[in-house]
C-alpha cells in the first residue's frame, strides 16, 4: 500500500468499526430491556385476573444509532403503575405500601448491559 492510500484505508476501518460498534451496542439494548421485561412480569403484582398488571409492559423503540432509546411502559395500566411502585396515601387516610418493581428490574439489569456496551466498543462490535 502507497501512503497516498493510507487515509482512505484507515477512514474505512473507522466506518466498520463504528457500524459494528453501533450494530452491537443496538443488539445489547435490545437484549437488556427484554430482559427488564422478564424481571418486571415475574415480579410486578398480579391480580389473579387475565388482565394483570404484570402481562401489561412493553417496549417502544425510538430513533437509531446513538439516539436510540428503548422505553419500557404498561401500555394498558399505565396511571396505576406509579402508585403501585411508590405506593401512596389512600383517600380513607390510610397509607398502601410501596410494592417495587420497575426499579428493582432495572437497577439488576444494567450493571451487566454497562459491562457488555464497554465490551462492544473494546472488541469493536464483536
Amino acid at each position: 500500500m502507497e501512503i497516498s492510500e493510507l487515509p482512505k484505508a484507515i477512514e474505512k476501518a473507522v466506518e466498520a468499526y463504528s457500524k459494528e460498534v453501533e450494530t452491537g451496542i443496538e443488539q445489547e439494548l435490545e437484549k437488556t430491556a427484554d430482559k427488564i421485561i422478564e424481571a418486571i412480569k415475574s415480579s410486578a403484582p398480579r391480580s389473579g385476573g387475565p388482565d394483570a398488571l404484570a402481562d401489561s409492559f412493553i417496549k417502544e423503540t425510538f430513533g437509531s444509532g446513538s439516539n436510540r432509546i428503548i422505553v419500557i411502559f404498561s401500555k394498558t395500566k399505565s396511571g396505576l403503575v406509579h402508585l403501585v411502585e411508590l405506593g401512596f396515601k389512600h383517600r380513607s387516610g390510610k397509607f398502601v405500601a410501596a410494592r417495587p418493581f420497575m426499579r428493582p428490574a432495572y437497577e439488576n439489569c444494567t450493571p451487566e448491559m454497562l459491562e457488555a456496551i464497554k465490551g462492544i466498543i473494546v472488541r469493536g462490535g464483536g
